[in-house]
């Protein structure tokens, strides 16, 4: 897959079209990130979108989700891990000795049928063994196919559309209390925090939002 994916979608930098990479050492250098915030302080501890989302990223990510270019969830996921390590070395140190576990956004069984992949779940594989962190993918699950919120431009729809969406899954014990629930994109967090909203009444349970872009 991997071979066809490099004939159909060749890699050539997305910043200056250098080949053999989605994004060369020198474009990276031209990517900025962003500041931790806190998006909703009754569900969260913190959130951070490493990028923006526009230009290159924005290019990126769109063609991991919608032309199926799934290597180049390795190529985010070391973008993230390079500048955690490089910009937020304290709040690496303290998910790490906190034992947080990453927890992806999940699709729908159907979404991710028809997609072949979960991007999030990709990514966080990667970041999983390069940062030393837990991930669980039997956690978190979606229980409605909702509309990609891409097509919703309305902040206040995008929550309605995911209401009640998300559900923990009550079969399995668990010791980690401290969550950080990742996405590929946060725009209005609707997601995430219709996501952070199954965590609540979670004893002693701190969550942070991690997304690549937002």
């Amino acid at each position: 897959m991997s071979l066809l994916l490099d004939f159909i979608f060749p890699r050539h930098c997305y910043g200056c079209r250098k080949s053999g990479f989605y994004l060369c050492p020198d474009c990276q250098k031209k990517l900025f990130p962003q500041p931790i915030k806190v998006i909703d302080k009754k569900l969260f501890d913190g959130s951070l979108s490493i990028y923006k989302y526009s230009g290159l990223i924005k290019n990126i990510i769109h063609d991991l989700k919608y032309n199926f270019v799934s290597d180049l969830s390795s190529g985010l996921s070391t973008l993230i891990v390079d500048e955690l390590k490089s910009n937020y070395p304290n709040l690496l140190k303290y998910w790490q000795n906190n034992k947080f576990t990453l927890i992806p956004i999940p699709l729908h069984p159907l979404r991710q049928n028809w997609r072949g992949f979960n991007q999030s779940e990709l990514i966080c594989r990667h970041l999983s063994s390069q940062l030393q962190l837990k991930y669980d993918i039997n956690l978190l699950f979606r229980s409605v196919n909702t509309a990609p919120q891409v097509k919703n431009e309305n902040p206040k729809d995008r929550q309605s559309n995911l209401s009640g969406v998300f559900y923990l899954n009550e079969t399995i014990s668990y010791s980690a209390n401290n969550f950080i629930i990742f996405d590929d994109v946060a725009t209005t967090f609707s997601t995430l925090k219709s996501a952070g909203l199954t965590f609540v009444g979670q004893k002693n349970a701190k969550l942070w939002t991690l997304t690549v872009a937002g």
